[in-house]
Parts: C-alpha cells; sequence; structure tokens
C-alpha cells in the first residue's frame, strides 16, 4: 500500500512519520484514497490521520523479495500509444516487483529521473524516481544520494530493474503503469549503445531533382553510468515508395562535432521516401535514429523519417495536409523547421477562440482547413499585427515555420498573411462518434490523429464528467458511445463547468446535460484528443438537468425578490425569475406537494443581478410544486402548478 501524508512535514514529524524505517511493522491509523483522482490512472492510497501518532511494533524484520515480472503484466506495446493492461497490473500496485534484460529506449523528463525501458518484444515501461535518490530534482539534492548520478543514455542496458509498481498520471496518464527504483543497486546496468542526435535534413522540403544531405550528431557515450565502446559503422538506409531498404555509407563522424552525414539521391516528384540512421560500435551495440518524435525516435515501430517529393512548379503553395499528413503514429510532420506558405479557409480567428487559452493545455486562435479530407487542418500561430486581419471565411495564404508544439503540429512565426478572397464557405464539420477521440487515443492515433485542427460534429451526446483531469479546471467529458471526449473551453461561447462562472452569465452544465449536438476544432494536449467549441453556435439543443438553464441580466437591482413563474400553469417549461442585490450563496429548490425535493435549479454563490432560470420538467408528474429561495437571509416560497 503506497502511504501519503497529507499534513505539514511538522506535524508528520510529530505523528512519527519520519521515525518508519525499512524492515519496521507499524501500526498506523487513516483512511483508503485514490491519487490523484478517482479513475483508472490513480494509484490507490493510505493517508494517515493528523494527530494520531504512529506505532513502531518491532523493527529489523525481513523484506518480502521482489517479484520477479515482465513488462506486459503491466503494459503491452510502445508507450505512450500500447495498451494499459489494468486487472493484470492493479493487483502489484504500491508492490516491489523486478525486470530484466532491458534497454532504455527514451529521456521522458531527465529533470525527474524519467526514462522508459523497452523488453526484446517492444514493449514500453517508464519509471519514476520517487525517493529522488537518483537525480537532482528542482535544482537542489533533496535526499543524500549520487551527486554524480546520470540519467542513463538512450541505449544503455538495464540487466535488472527493481522498484515499486505506480500509475501515470496527469500529462504522462497514457503511459499506464511505471517502476519507481529507490536505492542504487535497483538498477544494474549492462552495457550501453552509441548515441545519435541532432538529425537534419537540408533541404527539408524536398523538391523536384534534389539531393537532400541528411546528418547527425553521433558518438560513443561515456559516463559515470557505464561506458560504451568506439564506433565502426554508420549507415543512412532509405526507401522509396516503401520499396527495399537501400543503404549509404555515412563517414567517420568529425572529431570535433562528432557530426556526419549521406546524401539521399533524387526521386521523382510524388515519391515518398522514408529513411533512418544505423550507428554500431564495437561491442555490437547498435542503436537505430528514426524518428523526430520527442519520445519515440529510437523506435521504429513509432515511424520513419520521411518526405514527399514535391514540384514547387506545379505547387508553389501548401496545403495544410501536406504537412500533416503521415503514415506513422508518432504524429510528427515530415517537415519540422521548414519555413513555407501554406493556404486554407480560415475556419477561427478571435470571434471564436480566446487569443490566450484558459491554461498550457489549450488552444486559441487562429486555424485554417482545405476541405474535409483527412489532415486538412492546420492551427496557426503569429503576430497580432498579421493575424488579426484574417477573419472566418477568408481564404488565406499564411508563410511561417512548421512546428510540433507538444505534439500538435502547427504553423508559427507567421511572417506574412495575405487574403485571397473572402466569404468562403467554410468546411462542413465531420460527424463523429466520440470513440474516435475518447480516452484510449493517444498521439498519432490512425482514428484521431487526421482530424486534428480540423472541424468535428458530435450529435446526440451527454456531460459524462465536469470533474478536472488531474489539476486541468478547463475541461469536461462529453460522449455519444463507449469512450468520453474532453471539451476545452477555450471559445467564445458561454457553456462552462465552473459554477463560479455564472458571475459572467455563463451557462452551467452539468453531468447529465445533453446538447443535439456539439462541434468544435480537434485539438491534442495532455495526452489526450480534446474538442474546442468557438461560440455557442457550436452547441445546439441544450438541455440542462433537469432541464435547468440560467442566465444573469445586467441590471443590479436594489432588493431580493422572487417573481411568479410564468407561464402559469405551464407544460412542460416554465420560467423563473429572482434577483439579489449583493453577493449571496443562492439556492433554489423545487419540492412536491408533502415537502420532497423534487430539483435543485441554483446552488452556487451568486454576483448581485437579476436572473432567469429557465426549467423543463418533462420528468415530472401532473400537480402543483412549491419552488423556494434561500439567498443570504432572504427566503421566499411560491406555487406553480404542471398541467401535462
Amino acid at each position: 500500500m503506497f502511504v501519503r501524508y497529507s499534513g505539514d512535514s511538522s506535524q508528520a514529524d510529530a505523528d512519527g512519520f519520519y521515525n518508519i524505517e525499512r524492515g519496521d511493522i507499524i501500526k498506523i491509523t487513516g483512511y483508503a484514497d485514490e491519487f490523484p483522482t478517482n479513475n483508472m490512472n490513480s494509484i490507490t492510497q493510505f493517508v494517515p490521520i493528523i494527530g494520531i501518532p504512529i506505532e513502531i511494533l518491532s523493527s529489523g524484520n525481513p523484506i518480502p523479495k521482489p517479484i520477479s515480472k515482465s513488462i506486459t503484466d503491466f503494459n503491452e506495446g510502445a508507450n505512450p500509444g500500447g495498451k494499459v493492461i489494468f486487472t493484470k497490473g492493479e493487483p502489484y500496485e504500491a508492490m516491489e516487483v523486478e525486470f530484466t534484460n532491458l534497454t532504455v529506449t527514451a529521456i521522458v523528463n531527465a529533470g525527474r529521473g524519467t526514462w522508459a525501458v523497452t523488453d526484446a518484444n517492444g514493449n514500453t515501461l517508464s519509471d519514476y524516481d520517487w525517493s529522488y535518490y537518483f537525480t537532482i530534482g528542482h535544482g537542489s539534492i533533496i535526499v543524500p544520494g549520487d551527486p554524480n548520478y546520470k540519467v542513463p543514455p538512450v541505449g544503455t542496458k538495464i540487466d535488472t530493474l527493481r522498484g515499486y509498481i505506480a500509475t501515470s498520471s496527469g500529462s504522462e496518464s497514457n503511459r499506464g503503469y511505471r517502476i519507481c527504483p529507490i536505492y542504487p543497486s535497483d538498477v544494474v546496468y549492462g552495457k550501453i549503445a552509441p548515441a545519435i542526435t541532432t538529425h537534419r535534413r537540408n533541404p527539408v522540403i524536398v523538391g523536384k531533382d534534389s539531393t537532400p544531405s541528411v546528418s547527425a550528431k553521433m558518438y560513443k557515450q561515456t559516463g559515470a553510468v557505464v561506458s560504451g565502446a568506439n564506433l565502426v559503422s554508420q549507415l543512412l538506409l532509405y526507401s522509396v515508395n516503401n520499396g527495399a531498404w537501400q543503404q549509404i555509407a555515412m563517414p567517420a563522424p568529425g572529431a570535433g562535432d562528432s557530426v556526419s552525414a549521406g546524401t539521399i539521391p533524387a526521386q521523382a516528384p510524388g515519391s515518398t521516401v522514408k529513411y533512418f540512421i544505423k550507428v554500431t560500435d564495437a561491442d555490437s551495440q547498435v542503436t537505430l535514429l528514426a524518428n523526430s518524435g520527442a519520445l519515440t525516435q529510437y523506435d521504429t515501430s513509432k515511424g520513419f523519417f520521411f518526405y514527399t517529393v514535391i514540384d514547387r512548379s506545379t505547387k508553389p503553395v501548401l496545403a495544410p495536409s501536406d504537412i500533416q499528413a503521415t503514415p506513422y503514429i508518432n504524429g510528427r510532420s515530415p517537415y519540422i523547421g521548414a519555413v513555407d506558405s501554406v493556404g486554407g479557409i480560415v475556419t477561427a480567428d478571435t470571434s471564436a477562440l480566446r487569443v490566450t487559452p484558459l491554461s498550457p493545455g489549450g488552444t486559441n486562435a487562429w486555424f485554417i482547413q482545405s476541405g474535409t479530407t483527412q489532415f486538412s487542418g492546420l492551427w496557426v500561430v503569429g503576430p497580432d499585427s498579421i493575424m488579426m486581419k484574417l477573419k472566418i471565411g477568408d481564404s488565406v495564404v499564411v508563410t511561417g515555420s512548421i512546428q510540433e508544439n507538444f505534439d500538435v503540429t502547427r504553423l508559427a512565426n507567421i511572417t506574412s498573411g495575405r487574403i485571397v478572397a473572402s466569404g468562403k464557405q467554410v468546411p462542413t464539420p465531420l460527424k463523429f462518434k466520440t470513440e474516435r477521440f475518447g480516452d484510449a487515443a493517444s498521439n498519432g492515433n490512425v482514428d484521431a490523429e487526421p482530424y486534428e485542427g480540423m472541424l468535428v460534429r458530435f450529435d446526440s451526446v451527454e456531460v459524462t464528467s465536469i470533474d478536472p483531469v488531474f489539476s486541468e479546471p478547463t475541461e469536461y467529458w462529453i460522449s455519444n458511445s463507449s469512450q468520453a471526449v474532453l471539451v476545452r473551453r477555450d471559445g467564445r461561447n458561454t457553456y462552462s463547468n465552473a459554477p463560479a462562472d455564472t458571475l459572467i452569465s455563463s451557462t452551467i452544465v452539468r453531468v447529465g446535460d445533453k446538447f443535439t449536438s456539439v462541434t468544435g476544432i480537434v485539438h491534442f494536449s495532455g495526452g489526450r484528443y480534446k474538442v474546442t467549441p468557438r461560440t455557442n453556435a457550436d452547441y445546439t439543443g441544450f438541455t440542462g438537468t433537469l432541464g435547468v438553464r440560467i442566465t444573469r441580466g445586467s441590471t443590479v437591482p436594489d432588493v431580493y425578490s422572487l417573481t411568479q413563474n410564468y407561464p402559469n400553469p405551464f407544460n412542460p417549461a416554465t420560467t423563473l425569475r429572482y434577483s439579489i442585490p449583493q453577493a449571496s450563496q443562492v439556492v433554489l429548490t423545487v419540492y412536491n406537494v408533502i415537502g420532497q425535493e423534487v430539483a435543485t435549479l441554483v446552488n452556487e454563490h451568486q454576483t448581485s443581478g437579476v436572473y432567469t432560470v429557465a426549467f423543463d420538467a418533462s420528468n415530472l408528474a401532473s400537480g402543483m410544486y412549491l419552488y423556494r429561495i434561500t439567498a443570504g437571509n432572504f427566503v421566499q416560497t411560491k406555487k406553480m402548478i404542471l398541467l401535462k
């Protein structure tokens, strides 16, 4: 069981929390909880009750040996993007296990000692430095450890890896289970493969008759952990239109900069070339640099570097699909770093999306889209002096730098924006089930990635959760199928999952609320695909829980009041209005004639104003009902009659 103390350090010390040693048998009083939230990516924890001392009953007891497991007991496939085996992994949560014969394949977060290991069959698991022994965290040594320790470089062989099983959360929740080593002996190193970094292609966008040069830094790795052997072979392997792999010998890297380069022969326009770099050392250790993924660059199962030869005499302006389309699940553009011009129709400007997202995981104006085929949408980011003139419905050509921003392809650093025509029809949103972009879809998902930056629509949806995802309060879930999709609140609309937003006249969505349809732009952040509705027009057919909708007028009243509902009698909808002259906690409740509560229409803190509540009582029986308001010291009750 994972134990997490919820009080401050002085109280923890007073309760004896810091006196516990490995091998102690203790008596501890507390309660079970989930961290960080109650979902599949949480870890069950025991929370000691503050003020109840921990009793040490005996010390020096033998520790159970780590349980030998395989990665497939927890995760299957290359992660992120693989499958999390909750049914097999959950029984070992917070238990000590060990794995053998692994290879470090990615550095997830060097500052927190997070790296990924892969077994011989390509199954991947991440570690996490729970004890801070292995890394210098957040700028200072947190606990005594080896200050010379470095995160093991990619290519390091791990003979044995021991630690405690935990879950990944927050932006790394799609990585599933992870292992947390504690002591120096928990990681037993083997040999280390050579390093390949800093891939470059010149030119990035390859034209007719062009022979691109591909270069990278490559060298043997040395350090406090383990040292590698000298390089003996450097190869550039390429394939044209998925044909046989051909290889080009690259010269030994330069002594000063460790750079080596090879040249791919010119290919016919329309040809697609994929390639990777392979380096071998004297110990027969091999490293592949396969793609530009931040965590997948050494994993050929996640894709290759690639490009399509473009005849610029017939295509002077690119379409979004030219830089978005990828056959690989790493989701990366083939042309990262290139500066070029892209054309499309503006689908979101500052009238539709905020200039600054509500949180770092959000998106903002502008977006363009060239049609309704896959990969036709693109996020565009540039200075107001250029972008503010671009409006929804404009056919535009924008010039900028092709980037990946936290796994989202975009055109940024815009240097020019030209309006070709105005008043064009915005591409029709494509209709989907929410499961296409649901919680199981990770970056590069073949079903979801093609619609990044495009307008999509979900029909007959229901709000399934308004709880924030980890620490993200600007999102809520909607669903019309087996999996829900996250809705972000970066649009210029008045629908919100934050109760306090009634202060700005927002309609508060609650679990069970329904929409005939929700339209928005597909975005990706925090390990999940999301949809961002723009204006209120992207929401249709709202039916609140028990048919409730609240709006606030601009008038500031002098007195508290509750007016008679109208119409009255009604069938099935009616409107209630009340006034509060100062900020108050407001509760508006409906009761039947025997005093049973049948609906809570309002229960939140509201600023002064005149409020209108639309109430649909379709699910109630005919009869007389009472509705009562409580606001500060003001309490009033009135009658209404439902006749069906």
